[in-house]
């Protein structure tokens, strides 16, 4: 093969080493519920367009590595993809969490679901929840911010960077702790709601042991459950995106 052609097919199989292993795990772009096909077409065509502004750094990267390191460039690559796709999902999963922990505080945990963005079953609402933040996600432009940022990754963690486990490790445990908390400002009014009904349904139930309050309270339960929803759905999507959007730029 020409020298030429060569680097340059290493080059975009590099690009497409971050490229695809981030698209897996985006949040909208690596859910199971789009075509395989479609993904890896998506992540081919960004990666071609991707090719000539990152020609040259590749090209020198694997010149420096030289042919024993090429492997390494490869492995290092798709920790960088892998890297940066789960610190977004992390936002994604403390909304599927606080979601569950919302249909267990107003009784339809055991309401059996459909999976729509995961592999697992979930109760309808918390999927119905994951599908609408997935779709703002989208509405609010914020999915050109995902690939703008997978470009940017590259002027902060370039082709020829060395594998630093303990950098990875400080991204994730420093974005577990925010999104830990996203998710309990998230849930933080429906744990409240939680005790306070349990409350009232344990001292009902001491005045009338006759009488099994906790059954009859269901639908008031979930009643309530939902007119809190109605009262913060706008704030729990508006924080969901501002927290996104924020660690995004």
């Amino acid at each position: 093969m020409i020298p030429a052609v060569s680097e340059a097919v290493f080059v975009g199989v590099l690009i497409l080493c971050r490229v695809g292993s981030c698209m897996m795990l985006l949040p909208g772009f690596g859910s199971q519920r789009i075509p395989m096909q479609f993904r890896a077409l998506l992540a081919v065509a960004i990666s071609l367009t991707l090719l000539p502004m990152l020609y040259d750094l590749g090209v020198e990267a694997a010149r420096l590595a030289g042919e024993p390191g090429r492997p390494l460039l490869l492995g290092g690559e798709i920790l960088n993809g892998l890297t940066i796709g789960l610190l977004a999902r992390f936002f994604m999963v403390a909304l599927s969490f606080s979601a569950t922990i919302l249909t267990n505080t107003i009784g339809l945990a055991p309401t059996p679901g459909v999976p729509i963005d995961d592999t697992e079953p979930a109760p309808p609402l918390v999927n119905l929840i994951s599908l609408t933040a997935t779709m703002l996600i989208f509405a609010a432009n914020l999915h050109h911010e995902l690939i703008r940022s997978l470009i940017a990754s590259y002027g902060a963690l370039k082709i020829s960077s060395p594998i630093d486990m303990g950098w990875y490790l400080d991204q994730v445990l420093e974005r577990l702790g925010q999104t830990t908390a996203l998710a309990l400002r998230l849930c933080g009014p429906f744990i409240v709601y939680a005790i306070i009904v349990n409350l009232a349904i344990g001292f009902a139930n001491k005045f009338t042991p006759q009488i099994s309050v906790y059954f009859v309270m269901t639908g008031v339960v979930a009643a309530g459950g939902f007119f809190l929803i109605y009262l913060t759905i706008d704030d729990w999507f508006g924080l969901f995106l501002q927290e996104f959007s924020a660690w995004l730029k």
